[in-house]
């Protein structure tokens, strides 16, 4: 097997996360945000999206944005609305669920970090 496709096999079981957001539901249930990994591509788009002087609240929107899907992998916002999102979207809710999605992807990766040992690229002089 060609490493890009251990590479493209890696990044396709990783496991999804469902977030379950009651304020953003119909009334019946909880509205189910789902989010995959991400790619260097999404990352590259959010980068883009917010720009340099984007504060940490709107890069939390523009992630959102970007990654929300809903069960079968489609998005749930557009890029489109991300003024609106921005103008109307719950600070708590939209960092509650940022907060949801590094714990899940981000944290393992800060944890194993720590409990590594130390490579020469690691260490600082």
């Amino acid at each position: 097997m060609r490493v890009i496709e251990r590479v493209k096999q890696h990044f396709e079981t990783q496991n999804r996360l469902v977030v379950s957001v009651p304020e953003w539901g119909d009334g019946e249930a909880p509205l189910e945000i789902h989010f995959f990994p991400m790619s260097m591509e999404e990352a590259a788009m959010i980068q883009r999206v917010s720009g340099k002087k984007a504060t940490s609240v709107e890069n939390a929107v523009y992630s959102l944005i970007v990654k929300a899907r809903d069960k079968d992998g489609n998005r749930i916002f557009s890029l489109n609305e991300r003024e609106e999102m921005l103008k109307y979207g719950d600070v708590r809710v939209i960092l509650r669920i940022n907060d949801a999605v590094e714990k899940h992807f981000y944290q393992s990766i800060e944890e194993a970090k720590g409990n590594s040992d130390e490579t020469p690229s690691d260490t600082t002089s």
